[in-house]
């Protein structure tokens, strides 16, 4: 299974929230995608949104982003 990433560090709020949603609306079940972004409150956002959608979700942080990785139950 190949995790498909899509790189949102040039977007700021809501812009990362909105086409994350957009993207995981093409999910299947237990599919998984990565998002990265820039800013703390787009990934508390996101995660939230997420949450609230019935989906797993997993935050990494790195030294300059954060890798949010959701799978679709």
């Amino acid at each position: 299974m190949s995790l498909e990433t899509i790189d949102l560090t040039q977007e700021r709020c809501p812009m990362t929230l909105l086409l994350a949603k957009r993207a995981s609306s093409k999910l299947s079940a237990s599919q998984a995608l990565t998002f990265v972004v820039a800013e703390k409150s787009s990934v508390h956002d996101m995660q939230a949104y997420f949450l609230r959608h019935n989906m797993q979700v997993d935050v990494r942080k790195e030294p300059h982003c954060y890798y949010l990785t959701i799978i679709k139950e």
